[in-house]
């Protein structure tokens, strides 16, 4: 009897179970096909809609897939509705009558899927009117990013009628469409007229500007939306309209550093009372700018303009001191090796280095530095025929030789007899090692640019679209001392020919000036000159 029990309290179990639960039936191939619209009511394309319901009814049992962010309505309404569903049908209920004589646009965009397999119905769009005619202009295009021209996926595009004062930073667009996963995308069944037009990176989603982080493209002059589609193109950039902000200041013996809040294009320094030019150097990031003493400049007040890489400026008016002598404190233990190149710690023979000092000195002897890869293999760098100090005399530079030794490993020995402070105690140098690469050698590439353009910059671009050098104003361009890689050519144009290439504006009213990617990667190997790359702009 108690096996009796224990069978059947197990077999309700199971059955239960089996009604509880909704899973795909066993065996056979996995579902992958999206459920089919079989019905709406109203049609697609229907005159003359009075119902505040939508249904749509399909071939297989669906669900609502975060179906309230995903749908897009057209023209933007503040009309609410629920969502109802009973297997194969969804419903949507508006609260409120639609708007009369009005062409509106469903887009359900990734909103419905069926329920076994969670299959995503793909494309379903209705159209219809409250009114005796139905919208039928449209427009079509692309969206890529502006600097490196790839398609920009899943970005809102909108439109605002030309005459309405709002635009995408004040409300949500009349008119709302998102791209495909080659950057297409493509209004239907438009009100004819002029709107101004957007397209967003939208990070919070919510269809609205209003981070500077997200991406934004738009057209300076309102477009015309007739019933002939007409393509446009969208090329998405940041807007930054943030000035740099000085957030702290530092004195040492020979120099004031001030840090910014973000990276320093350009710095002009200069003395408030006779206006004389200080020496400065800033770190790679721009964040960090080194204001230095000299024989005229001792101290006072200075004036400082800071200008982004957006054209932001800020002027700053500061008051400069000099700290006490800390070289013999550091005892050259900040001393750092910078590569020029690629920014790695592995450097090749025939690659320029660069020794950073944390103060200003002067180089007294002929034979400075000295490259060791052992104890009886070494070579002696002179002075100035293979070393070079940099006006803020901060800097030594040179080139990486090859030894006959050839270890993975060298050590950099800095003479203190020879390279001595400008002011302070003599300093004590730490031996530097380096570690040496395969001596795969360097490549170099030479172009040229047919344009009537008069001023513009030629890039060159690694894989990740970091610049690696650039030229302005050279229609015959040449690249040397080039790592092994892939690269690409960058053109930014200057269209007004004021020295410099600019942004768009966060007004919207004035676009980026043009930006040329040349479609064919380059190649460069080691060892070899690539010619004849010839860039039609």
């Amino acid at each position: 009897m108690k096996i009796i029990n224990t069978a059947l309290i197990a077999a309700t179990l199971l059955t239960l179970a089996s009604c509880a639960s909704v899973s795909s039936p066993e065996g056979g191939d996995k579902d992958t096909t999206p459920p089919t619209l079989v019905s709406s009511n109203p049609k697609d394309q229907q005159l003359n809609v009075s119902t505040r319901t939508i249904s749509l009814e399909f071939d297989e049992d669906v669900q609502p897939n975060n179906l309230q962010k995903e749908l897009l309505i057209t023209p933007f309404t503040e009309n609410k509705y629920r969502i109802r569903t009973d297997e194969k049908v969804i419903e949507l209920n508006f609260d409120t009558p639609l708007q009369d004589s009005t062409t509106y646009t469903l887009n359900f965009r990734k909103g419905i899927a069926d329920i076994t397999e969670k299959n995503v119905v793909e494309n379903l769009r209705l159209s219809f009117s409250t009114g005796s005619y139905i919208d039928s202009s449209r427009v079509e295009g692309q969206v890529v990013n502006l600097m490196t021209q790839q398609p920009e996926k899943d970005v809102i595009v909108a439109l605002y009628p030309a005459e309405d004062t709002t635009n995408i930073r004040k409300s949500r667009p009349y008119y709302q469409t998102q791209t495909n996963s080659s950057g297409q995308f493509d209004f239907k069944n438009l009100r004819e007229g002029n709107y101004r037009i957007y397209a967003l990176a939208d990070k919070n989603n919510n269809s609205l500007y209003d981070n500077e982080a997200e991406r934004i493209a738009f057209i300076g002059k309102p477009i015309s939306v007739k019933p002939d589609s007409q393509q446009v193109t969208l090329e998405t950039f940041t807007i930054d309209t943030k000035k740099p902000i000085a957030l702290q200041r530092q004195k040492f013996v020979d120099r004031f550093t001030v840090t910014y809040s973000e990276g320093v294009e350009r710095i002009t320094a200069l003395t408030l009372t006779t206006k004389d030019t200080i020496l400065y150097k800033s770190t790679p990031d721009g964040k960090n700018i080194e204001l230095f003493k000299n024989q005229k400049f001792t101290g006072g007040k200075v004036l400082v303009a800071a200008v982004d890489s957006a054209g932001n400026s800020t002027l700053d008016t500061l008051q400069v001191d000099f700290g006490p002598d800390y070289t013999q404190r550091l005892q050259g233990a900040n001393l750092k090796v910078i590569n020029t190149q690629n920014g790695g710690q592995t450097y090749r023979p025939g690659q320029k280095a660069t020794i950073e000092l944390q103060t200003q000195v002067r180089i007294t002897g002929t034979t400075p530095v000295t490259i060791q890869a052992d104890t009886t293999t070494s070579i002696t760098l002179k002075y100035p025929e293979q070393l070079t100090l940099d006006k803020t005399a901060t800097e030594i530079s040179f080139t990486i030789p090859q030894l006959k030794n050839r270890q993975q490993s060298y050590m950099i020995l800095l003479d203190s007899t020879q390279i001595v402070p400008l002011q302070g105690k003599p300093l004590k140098f730490a031996q530097i090692p380096i570690t040496i690469g395969e001596a795969q050698g360097t490549g170099s590439l030479k172009g040229s640019i047919t344009t009537t353009q008069k001023s513009f910059i030629v890039q060159l671009l690694d894989g990740k679209y970091n610049v690696v050098k650039e030229q302005k104003n050279v229609k015959n361009f040449q690249f040397r001392d080039l790592p092994p890689g892939i690269y690409l050519i960058r053109i930014l144009v200057d269209e007004n020919n004021n020295g410099k290439w600019d942004r768009g504006t966060g007004t919207f009213d004035k676009e980026p000036e043009r930006v040329y990617i040349h479609p064919d990667q380059v190649e460069i190997r080691a060892n070899w000159e690539l010619e004849d790359i010839k860039v039609q702009l």
